[in-house]
């Protein structure tokens, strides 16, 4: 299989369109379309189907985008690893880290690492939800994954670095939600709106399952899958939000949001570092796991980074 063709068709699905990817690609629509078709014939399927608007992506081709995404990543990888040479570390190594969670807080730290103590390792960092990092290290697509525990899954090594109680995060902006300082209802919660992940994100499905539980309602008024605007959201007193008091740390300054104590649930989640566990880490990777659990087990993650977040007084 034609590793150009697989890039070629990779570009395709994500922009959607033949002639812009062939833009992008600095070749003609017609040399773009017969290096498709002849990887259509070379798996001996359709993977896109022409419409009015661009393309679609058939089932076939939507497997073969996942299969791809890791082939040419270990491409680029061996070609780093080859180019650098034997007398020090050097890869590309791939980690997915878990949104709306603390791990986006260790990304900096991560890379200041790495760059320090490996330079010719290429970091590259990817955030998206739990249940799609765990999928693309089973692919290959990413050397690791620190996310929301996933339980068991087959093919996966899950170790747990650390676990945290969920908190209800309001604006500081607003009235305390409580009078009793820095612990709140689920009923006293409940009459604000919320602005959360979709259902599919873990922090959503916790929240959720304990309204749920206690016979109560979960307004969500906006459904935000990008940190910085659930930020801003939550800080200019838009919404509520719930999160592990760890990543709280991460997202927001101490002094812009108050922070409670569920003092009739227990909503409490683990984080867990996924790695494949047939096809073992090359020693680039190995070396960049040994740095990401030092710096959670270590003490130097993002909750020690900054000053402490307060709970609500």
């Amino acid at each position: 299989m034609d590793t150009r063709r697989l890039a070629y068709f990779v570009r395709v699905v994500d922009i959607g369109n033949i002639t812009r990817a062939a833009d992008s690609l600095h070749i003609t629509q017609s040399a773009l379309s017969q290096h498709i078709s002849a990887l259509e014939n070379d798996v001996k399927t359709r993977l896109l189907e022409r419409t009015g608007r661009g393309v679609e992506v058939t089932p076939s081709g939507r497997s073969l985008y996942r299969y791809a995404q890791g082939i040419l990543r270990l491409e680029k990888a061996a070609r780093i690893d080859l180019h650098a040479g034997s007398d020090t570390p050097a890869g590309l190594v791939t980690v997915g880290l878990a949104s709306y969670s603390m791990a986006p807080g260790l990304a900096v730290p991560l890379l200041r690492m790495v760059r320090e103590r490996y330079p010719n390792i290429h970091l590259q960092l990817i955030q998206n939800l739990t249940v799609v990092m765990s999928q693309a290290v089973l692919l290959g697509q990413v050397d690791m994954a620190l996310i929301y525990d996933p339980g068991y899954v087959k093919g996966l090594v899950v170790q747990q670095v650390l676990e945290d109680d969920f908190h209800l995060i309001t604006s500081a902006k607003i009235p305390p939600v409580a009078r009793r300082g820095d612990t709140v209802t689920l009923k006293e919660a409940s009459r604000l709106g919320f602005v959360l992940p979709n259902e599919l994100h873990t922090v959503r499905r916790i929240t959720d399952a304990a309204f749920h539980a206690a016979g109560l309602h979960c307004s969500v008024v906006a459904e935000v899958e990008t940190g910085m605007v659930l930020r801003d959201a939550v800080v200019s007193g838009l919404g509520a939000t719930v999160l592990p008091l760890t990543a709280a740390r991460t997202h927001f300054a101490p002094d812009e949001i108050r922070a409670y104590r569920f003092a009739d649930a227990r909503l409490r989640t683990a984080m867990s570092l996924c790695t494949p566990e047939v096809q073992p880490l090359s020693d680039a990777a190995a070396l960049v796991a040994d740095l990401l659990r030092t710096l959670i087990l270590g003490g130097s993650g993002p909750a020690e980074a900054t000053d402490p977040l307060p709970l609500s007084r």
